[in-house]
């Protein structure tokens, strides 16, 4: 590095190295010269992005809900009666009774598993209950569940305090009555307190937490990466080329730690595809004085019985009456020719939150068969699509890569021995034998995702390894490489340190090749039906809701996504592959 020039003011700064430009720099040069390469990438990173922040995006779910859910309070509270009924009936026939009884049901709980999904069963129905009330409410609460406990304790260590339960039983029925809810403000019974909680961000997986992280850090590069490059580094080449590594271990290192975090402290996971928030909202189930949702608040898998294959609603033809009837179009329903009837038509529901049965933006891109909002359902379906793509890439470049460097450097009859192996494996139609696997694999053995993913891979590796392979065979005589061997470095050390970062241009031009085609291969499979299934999207099974030309929003919309998301990685891999070619280099 160049040591610190002293100007004449006595300020001393560091002379910074002449601009030089190593292999990896003209190769991203020559990709940021090329405009429709440069399109791609965008278009890329906002399908990608869409796919990520998808939850954040669309969801049934609200941000942050302050409410009093009086429905979830009063099942807990009438729940009180029936957990000390059925510890009153194990307690009255014993140990020995109920697990006969059992056995000869063909069940092996025991008598105290039983007793424990008691005290578990009335520990969430009085933590329910004191999430709605005041601090100053909960000493009966507290009493009542010191009795019960007490009397699960004295079923476990054998004993039938039986005369203690029944009381307990009359207890639970008193407060039951003294907790009700008041009706209104002012009035008899008990006044709920609103409580908050952030049921989105609690849906929201440690999984989703880390691409999250991980894709700010990608969309913001070329600003953080210049900052660092200028302050941290002060423009120095040397130092910005060692610091490469550091960076991409910083931006994995944060995204995946604050995925650990998330997991050790909200832990979030989606029990259910569908929510019921805005059910309850608007029936008045649960009073809200505050409900943030996120800007389209439909879920993936949330239906509208009252609009099934609705057309885009930015369409004449999609508007709908107060009774459900189309108003226009195709679609309008005429009387019977017998009967002089029209059909009933169930009316379009508008819940909490949603825009207007006709709005614009109601469904921008339709719907399908149960009323599901189309362009929802293609931000998920995104998720599935594009992990395939590029997860089976990522497996069979490291399985190709592996084969292929093993048999260019080694050469010999083991060489030949893998060649063969290559030219077996690329004589089986690819397709078919994915297709095959993933209908004869047990769904609960292996879900389908992960058997398209695994077989993709293991089909489509021959290309990555022949590459490979001709890359060592032209690098393995090469100076360095015969410098590392007389250096004494071990053939791992020497193939995957020395000739793999050499050979790396044509696998880049493949792999980009491969998520286009993974992508393709997945949308085939779920087309026909033996891809991913319901309620769970991707963009193949989309197209396959329906094949009906009057429905064509169903297969444009979902068919455009697939076309321009491997248009998009071919140019990708067309302009990588131009860059790394001395002969395609477009001149500054």
């Amino acid at each position: 590095m160049t040591e610190p020039v002293v100007k004449a003011g006595g300020a001393a700064e560091v002379e910074r190295e002449p601009y030089s430009k190593d292999y990896w720099d003209n190769v991203f040069e020559q990709i940021g010269r090329r405009p429709l390469v440069k399109l791609a990438l965008v278009i890329l990173a906002i399908l990608y992005g869409s796919a990520i922040y998808a939850p954040l995006i669309a969801n049934d779910r609200p941000f942050v809900l302050e409410a009093v859910d009086k429905q979830a309070y009063d099942d807990a509270r009438r729940g009180l009666v029936g957990v000390t009924t059925s510890l009153r009936d194990l307690i009255e026939s014993g140990r020995e009774a109920y697990e006969a009884a059992l056995r000869e049901r063909g069940q092996d709980q025991t008598y105290a598993t039983a007793l424990e999904a008691e005290r578990g069963a009335l520990r969430l129905r009085l933590a329910t209950m004191r999430s709605y009330l005041p601090s100053n409410d909960h000493a009966d609460l507290d009493v009542f569940q010191r009795a019960f406990e007490s009397l699960v304790d004295e079923g476990l260590a054998g004993e039938r305090p039986l005369d203690e339960v029944v009381a307990l039983r009359d207890e639970a029925k008193d407060l039951r009555k003294r907790y009700e809810p008041a009706t209104e403000e002012g009035g008899e019974g008990r006044v709920l307190a609103e409580v908050r909680s952030y049921p989105l961000w609690e849906s929201t997986t440690s999984l989703e937490v880390f691409f999250m992280v991980l894709w700010v850090f990608v969309l913001a590069w070329p600003l953080w990466n210049r900052l660092v490059n200028r302050l941290l580094l002060r423009g120095v080449r040397t130092r910005i080329r060692g610091a490469r590594r550091a960076k991409f271990g910083l931006v994995f290192g944060v995204s995946l730690s604050a995925a650990l975090v998330w997991a050790f402290t909200i832990g979030g996971s989606m029990t259910f595809d569908v929510a019921t928030y805005k059910d309850l909202l608007t029936s008045g189930r649960i009073e809200a004085s505050k409900a943030v949702f996120p800007p389209l608040n439909l879920g993936f898998a949330e239906s509208h019985p009252g609009e099934p294959y609705r057309e885009p609603t930015w369409l004449d033809e999609s508007e709908i009456d107060e009774e459900g009837y189309y108003v226009r179009g195709p679609k309008v329903m005429q009387p019977d020719p017998l009967t002089g009837q029209i059909p009933k038509r169930r009316p379009v529901e508008v819940r909490y939150g949603e825009p207007e049965r006709n709005a614009t933006w109601r469904h921008f891109l339709g719907t399908d068969i149960l009323g599901r909002d189309l362009f929802v359902r293609l931000l998920y379906g995104g998720r599935i699509s594009l992990s395939v793509g590029i997860l089976s890439t990522l497996m069979l470049v490291f399985i190709g890569v592996v084969i292929g460097s093993i048999a260019g450097y080694v050469g010999g009859l083991t060489d030949i021995l893998l060649s063969r192996i290559i030219e077996i494996v690329q004589s089986i139609p690819a397709f078919f034998l994915i297709l095959t696997c993933v209908a004869i694999i047990p769904e609960k053995q292996l879900p389908p995702i992960f058997t398209i993913v695994v077989f993709i891979a293991l089909v489509r590796w021959t290309g990555v390894a022949r590459l490979v392979r001709g890359e060592f065979l032209k690098l393995k005589e090469q100076e360095f490489v015969l410098a590392a061997r007389a250096g004494g470095f071990s053939n791992a050390r020497i193939i995957f340190r020395h000739v793999l970062p050499n050979a790396l241009g044509p696998v880049l031009v493949a792999a980009a090749f491969s998520v286009a085609a993974g992508i393709l291969t997945e949308s085939s499979l779920s087309f026909l039906g033996f891809g991913i299934k319901y309620p769970i999207p991707s963009w193949g099974s989309l197209i396959n809701e329906s094949r009906a030309a009057e429905h064509w929003w169903i297969q444009v919309f979902p068919g455009f996504l697939i076309f321009l998301t491997v248009f998009c990685y071919n140019l990708v891999g067309e302009g990588v592959r131009d860059a790394l070619d001395p002969r395609m280099k477009v001149l500054g």
